[in-house]
């Protein structure tokens, strides 16, 4: 008995290589690093991860939602109103310094400044116009708290005083991030409900890295009373 063969043997069918998944197009953008040195304490405060990075991907998060799902014009009024808000605040805090300037001028404390115990580096990762205009705010209130404590450690203003300006400072500087985190928030909603969250997604990326501090002790946590209110 024989064993019946095929006249025409089937080839084992070929091996297909499994395909890779796309890779999304990446945009090359233009980015330079900014690294801030703070020396004072409530300018510090302002560099903590839970006001400073959300208020630094804020600002580029709006850039990137605005020309990804709006019209240009409408991301140009929106990129002019945050400038507009961010060059008042400076303006207003270079006529502060200004006239700080004259006092210590006047009392021979113009090239004087403390030494403090505890600054913080970070770097900002500038990848749009605002984010490079925040921080610079933030260096001119390190400046300004720097003149400041410079009068008190030489007993000419009280302290009362010092604490409410550095208070008042940091408390407009730190409202105008919550203002551009509540924008980012309500466009990226807009974006959403468009449709488009996976392509906000892919775009937007964080633009500040942790703030590193000299030793081990931590920044305070934001109830802290100090922050509240002025106190002699």
């Amino acid at each position: 008995m024989t064993v019946p063969t095929d006249p025409k043997p089937t080839a084992p069918p070929a091996r297909t290589r499994p395909s890779r998944p796309r890779q999304p197009y990446r945009h090359s953008r233009p980015v330079f690093d900014l690294t801030l040195r703070i020396q004072s304490e409530y300018a510090r405060r302002l560099l903590r991860d839970r006001e400073f990075r959300p208020a630094m991907h804020a600002l580029y998060g709006i850039e990137v939602i605005l020309h990804l799902v709006g019209e240009d014009d409408d991301a140009e009024q929106v990129e002019t109103l945050i400038r507009e808000r961010l060059e008042g605040l400076a303006d207003e805090l270079q006529r502060e310094i200004a006239r700080l300037q004259v006092l210590l001028a006047d009392r021979g404390l113009d090239k004087t400044r403390p030494r403090y115990t505890h600054p913080v580096t970070a770097t900002v990762h500038v990848a749009s116009p605002t984010i490079a205009l925040y921080a610079a705010l933030i260096q001119e209130f390190d400046r300004l708290l720097m003149g400041l404590d410079t009068l008190w450690l030489s007993g000419l203003l009280p302290s009362k005083e010092r604490l409410a300006v550095a208070i008042r400072w940091r408390n407009r500087i730190g409202g105008a991030g919550q203002e551009f985190i509540g924008l980012h928030r309500r466009a990226y909603a807009a974006a959403e409900r468009r449709g488009q969250r996976a392509t906000v997604d892919e775009a937007e990326r964080e633009v500040v890295s942790v703030p590193e501090e000299e030793g081990s002790e931590a920044l305070p946590p934001a109830d802290d009373p100090a922050v509240s209110e002025p106190t002699d």
